[in-house]
């Protein structure tokens, strides 16, 4: 991929444009292809789906809701981007059960390997919510087994209970300046010794250079 990327900046002058999940236009963008094809479809059958109208508008704020939980769990590069969210169907039976595989076999497993991975890199963070609450307490369609069946995100499950906060090496070494930190890596790379530890070592040593002559004027 890196290299096809490449060959496409040197011989086409092509070039990557990130867009951010949280930011237009992905951020709207789900709400208005759902719109767009509800309406669509509405004129074509002559007649309003109000409980279709709910799922549309209940999926957008689903996905913010699970970004959410990514971003305080791990990170915004990790959240979800909206393509798996743009294939609900366009019948309210046939968006639960879509939702509900898509639920049970992508999204939950896919949560809980990144906040698993959140807690590895950075720690405990914030208190542990399960967002397949909210989805209940928000579900857009009738109430029963479909709704039961959704799986749980358990704070076991990603060992979220064992988990430490970030210690505090970690934070004192983010409050470093970039540049040193890119030094001690280069050098901790290199075999040779911190010059961190250098520094204190030799604050150290002039400090206590400075007490034994004092000691000497004074006798």
């Amino acid at each position: 991929m890196a290299q096809s990327s490449v060959h496409l900046q040197l011989q086409f002058n092509f070039r990557w444009i990130l867009l951010a999940n949280h930011a237009e236009p992905v951020q709207g963008l789900i709400q208005r292809f759902l719109r767009r094809r509800l309406i669509q479809s509405q004129l074509l059958a002559k007649s309003r789906d109000g409980a279709l109208e709910r799922v549309v508008e209940w999926i957008p704020r689903c996905w913010a809701h699970l970004n959410k939980f990514l971003e305080t769990h791990n990170s915004a590069d990790v959240t979800i981007g909206p393509r798996w969210f743009l294939q609900v169907p366009a019948d309210s039976t046939c968006s639960q059960i879509w939702f509900t595989d898509l639920w049970n076999y992508t999204l939950g497993p896919y949560l809980l390997h990144a906040a698993k991975e959140g807690l590895q890199l950075y720690g405990k963070r914030a208190l542990w919510e399960d967002p397949t609450s909210w989805i209940i307490s928000t579900y857009p369609w009738a109430q029963g087994s479909a709704c039961d069946a959704l799986m749980r995100l358990r704070p076991e499950d990603v060992g979220y209970d064992s988990a430490t906060r970030s210690n505090s090496t970690s934070t004192s070494n983010k409050d470093r300046d970039p540049l040193v930190n890119m030094l001690i890596k280069l050098q901790e790379a290199a075999g040779l010794p911190s010059p961190v530890d250098n520094s204190e070592n030799s604050s150290e040593s002039l400090a206590s250079g400075s007490e034994s002559k004092v000691t000497n004027d004074t006798v």
